[in-house]
């Protein structure tokens, strides 16, 4: 091993000093020993975070050092890292139906789940899964109010924002960016949110005018469903995409 003088290890009980990259690129080196390569697969599992990623107790990849959070179906997850294999739909929708909207300060339990749903259904055709998934990073990140997140002192968090919509847009094929059709369409459920789900205010004032009905909230549970029914119906136009499938028959 002491012929690649960027990746050297000590046996002895002084830390551990390795370049990650130069060891993958020796594991991969027609040069590399068998004996090397077991050295270092060896090295890998009792430190592995020294390989970047490891696997959780079920299986998918995280960043072991990095801040990590476990998720509904138990996955270890890295909201600031985000590990695009290890983005799941149903901790999507389970998170998303237990978060109220407007930080809980609604008349009564509004998801962001349902706002997703809604939302969905006011777009285009090839929109529509861009605005039911508008918010997932919020599974993972919390549902921020906008006004704070705005403000000076946030700017990290928006930064682990974006990381993680371009995460999700890679992982279901979602748009990059906030198409103009999505954010009309967010803007016609605040307004109608505005209306029926919180306190009268006059100086409150909307760019679009609300729905012409009254939005009829749905428990967490009822959200989850309707917002995982309204994920497959959108992925099957697409067929073949490769998404996770989810049957209904598998709730708990």
């Amino acid at each position: 091993m002491n012929k690649y003088k960027n990746c050297t290890m000590k046996t002895n009980q002084e830390s551990t000093s390795i370049n990650v990259e130069a060891i993958d690129a020796v594991l991969n080196s027609p040069i590399c020993s068998e004996e090397d390569k077991l050295l270092i697969k060896k090295l890998y599992k009792v430190k592995p975070e020294l390989g970047g990623l490891s696997n959780d107790p079920v299986g998918q990849r995280y960043y072991p050092n990095e801040p990590w959070i476990q998720t509904h179906t138990g996955r270890r997850f890295n909201p600031t890292k985000p590990v695009v294999d290890s983005i799941n739909i149903e901790d999507i929708a389970h998170a998303l139906s237990n978060q109220c909207r407007f930080s809980g300060h609604c008349l009564q339990f509004y998801s962001v789940s349902q706002h997703s749903i809604l939302t969905s259904y006011l777009c285009d055709k090839e929109h529509r899964l861009d605005a039911l998934l508008h918010d997932a990073s919020e599974a993972y990140l919390v549902d921020l109010p906008t006004p704070l997140k705005n403000s000076k002192g946030f700017e990290q968090y928006k930064v682990f924002e974006k990381q993680l919509e371009l995460a999700i847009a890679e992982k279901f094929g979602t748009a990059k960016e906030m198409t103009v059709d999505v954010k009309i369409a967010d803007k016609i459920m605040l307004a109608t949110e505005a209306r029926d789900l919180l306190s009268p205010r006059p100086d409150w004032k909307t760019e679009y005018e609300p729905l012409p009905f009254t939005i009829k909230v749905m428990s967490p549970d009822e959200a989850k469903k309707a917002f995982l029914k309204r994920f497959e119906e959108l992925v099957s136009l697409t067929q073949n995409n490769g998404f996770e499938s989810y049957d209904d028959d598998n709730e708990e």
